[in-house]
C-alpha cells in the first residue's frame, strides 16, 4: 500500500499536470505563432483584395479604350463629312427648279447621288424635318409661324437640311416651325 507520502507526491504530480494543462490551454490562446499565422492570412486576404480590385479597374480600363477607339473610328471622317455638306447643299439647290430631261442635269443628279451613297456608306443620314414634329435636339427653328394647316410644334418648311453621323447630330436642320 501507498504511504502518505508516496499519496502526497502522486497528488503534487496530478496537480502539476493540471496546471501544465491550464498552461497549455492558455497558451494556445497567446501562441504568437498563431498571431502571426492569422497575421499572414489578414495580409493574404487583403492582397488577394487589392488583385481582384486592380483586375476589375483593368477589364473596365480595356472596355473604355475599346469604346473610344470605335468611337473615333465611326467619328474620325466627321470633319470632312462636315465641310462636304455645303457641296451637298449647293447640288440641291442647283437642281430645285432644274429641268429633270436635261442630259446636264441628270449628269448633275447622277454626280449627286454618287456623292450622297459615299457619305452614307460613312454613317451619314439625313434627318426627317418636312412634316415631322419639331425636336430641339435635331432640329434648328428659324422662324415660328401661326397655321391652320399644320399642328403646332410640327415643322412647316426646311430650309436647310440636317444630317446625322452614325446616330450623332452632325447640323441639325434649319426649320420653319408651326405656332
Amino acid at each position: 500500500m501507498a504511504t502518505d507520502n508516496e499519496q502526497k507526491k502522486d497528488q503534487e504530480i496530478k496537480d502539476e499536470d493540471v496546471e501544465i494543462e491550464a498552461e497549455i490551454v492558455d497558451d494556445d490562446t497567446d501562441n504568437p505563432e498563431d498571431e502571426v499565422v492569422e497575421e499572414k492570412k489578414e495580409e493574404v486576404n487583403e492582397y488577394k483584395d487589392k488583385y481582384q480590385r486592380l483586375l476589375a479597374d483593368f477589364s473596365n480600363y480595356k472596355t473604355r479604350e475599346e469604346k473610344a477607339k470605335s468611337d473615333f473610328k465611326k467619328f474620325a471622317s466627321s470633319n470632312l463629312l462636315e465641310k462636304l455638306l455645303p457641296v451637298l447643299d449647293n447640288f440641291d439647290r442647283a437642281l430645285k427648279d432644274a429641268n429633270e430631261e436635261d442630259s446636264f442635269v441628270q449628269g448633275i443628279v447622277m454626280t449627286r447621288d454618287s456623292m450622297l451613297k459615299i457619305l452614307e456608306e460613312e454613317g451619314l443620314s439625313e434627318i426627317e424635318s418636312d412634316g415631322a414634329k419639331f425636336d430641339p435636339n435635331y432640329h434648328h427653328a428659324v422662324l415660328a409661324e401661326e397655321s391652320e394647316k399644320v399642328e403646332p410644334d410640327y415643322v412647316i418648311e426646311t430650309f436647310q437640311k440636317g444630317y446625322m453621323l452614325n446616330g450623332k447630330v452632325l447640323r441639325p436642320a434649319m426649320v420653319k416651325v408651326s405656332k
